[in-house]
Parts: structure tokens; sequence; C-alpha cells
């Protein structure tokens, strides 16, 4: 989801909806885990921090293709990943995206569809996977991620829960040479962001995100880490 600064705007042909009942969700999430068991090596470390019940914003570093998808099935309870909506116009993957029940984010302007579908998620109980940085990271390093999380996190009042990916850059390279690529997920103690007395000023809101990505850069290889290193 991008913020109220974001530069970059959608293309797309219409305004997509949310498909909410994602009637194939469980469907893939089977085929990604036998994925994870036939052609990765797949470590997923901190499992226990990941609530059991309740509302939560999955954060995640974002440098390969691959990265919501080694997530999306690893944590235990069903999660609904936010994506931008160019996905859902390339025909290569929005039979994938729509019937998962992703939400499209049209970025560029405040998304109030995205904002309000994720809010029904967290309200309802259940788990948005979101990327702050907004694209993927030409470095491999933490990129300026966007306000659009910590917006949404203080609206809704559910907990971020950090989750550190690392391995899936090197997928396709691992994959040519016949060799399973090792993916690990690392996730840390879920935490709250507090408006306080900035409420929901766009420096307020910079300075919510900035604290949320230390925390996410905390669990990554320090050459990973990019400006919030």
């Amino acid at each position: 989801m991008r913020s109220r600064t974001a530069g970059k705007k959608s293309i797309f042909t219409r305004r997509w909806k949310w498909n909410k009942h994602a009637p194939l969700r469980g469907f893939y999430n089977f085929w990604l885990k036998l994925f994870y068991r036939l052609l990765l090596r797949h470590t997923v470390i901190g499992l226990e921090h990941v609530p059991k019940t309740g509302p939560a914003i999955v954060m995640i570093n974002h440098v390969a293709w691959a990265d919501p998808f080694v997530v999306l099935a690893a944590l235990g309870r069903p999660i609904v990943p936010m994506a931008k909506v160019e996905v859902f116009e390339d025909w290569r993957v929005r039979w994938l995206t729509a019937p998962y029940g992703a939400i499209p984010v049209h970025r560029g302007d405040v998304d109030t569809q995205a904002i309000r579908s994720a809010t029904d998620v967290l309200n309802e109980g259940g788990l948005v996977l979101i990327s702050p940085e907004g694209t993927r990271s030409p470095t491999g390093g933490l990129i300026q991620a966007q306000e659009g999380m910590a917006y949404l996190a203080v609206r809704s009042g559910a907990p971020i829960l950090p989750v550190a990916i690392t391995g899936t850059q090197t997928i396709n390279t691992e994959w040519k040479r016949l060799r399973r690529p090792r993916v690990t997920i690392t996730i840390g103690r879920p935490f709250r962001l507090e408006a306080g007395s900035d409420k929901l000023s766009r420096e307020g809101l910079r300075r919510l995100t900035d604290d949320a990505m230390r925390r996410l850069a905390a669990l990554l290889p320090e050459d990973m880490r990019g400006v919030y290193r």
C-alpha cells in the first residue's frame, strides 16, 4: 500500500475489487507447502511469535518475486496479502492473485478501498501481509518505506508482526543449477505503533514507519538493512 506521499502511480485498465471470499486460498496453500518441501530448503525461525488468534499486520522485506509466496503458507494461519494492482493486470499471475483473495492496491494516491479492505480483515481477527517498501529493493537492502502500513496500524490498532526473508534472491540462479535454494524466514515479536500526540500527521507517520522498519532491519543480516542500518 502506498502512502500519502507516494510517487509512482499504478497503471490499470479498471478499478479492481477485492475478492473477499478467496475461493482457492486453501487449495493454493496446499501447493505452496508442497513447493516448499520439494523445491526449497525452507526454514522458519520464531514461529512462536505468531499470534494464535486475533489480528496482525505481517510486515515483510521485499527483494525478490518469491517473497510473499514463501510467507503465505508458512505462519500456520491464513494470510490476506496486499498486492499492487499491476499484478491483477498481468494475465500470467492474476489467476493466482485474485482467487487467493489478495487485496488490490492502486498506487499513487491514498487507496481508501484497499485501506478499508485491510481494516475489515483486521477487524475480523485476520492477518494482512504488506511490504512497506512498496516495491522490490534494487539493492537487496531495505529501501525507504512508505507510510501506508503505519497508517493502517494506527487506524486499526492491530499489532505488527515483523518477518524478515533471506535467500529468495538466489532462487532463480539456484534452480538453473538444479539446486534447492536455502530460504529463511525470521519472525520477530509483535509490537504496536502508538501515534500519541502526532495523531496521523505526515511527520508522525514517517516517524512510526521508521521505527517499525528498524525492528524489521534488526532481524536481517547487516548487509540487507539498507537505509535502516
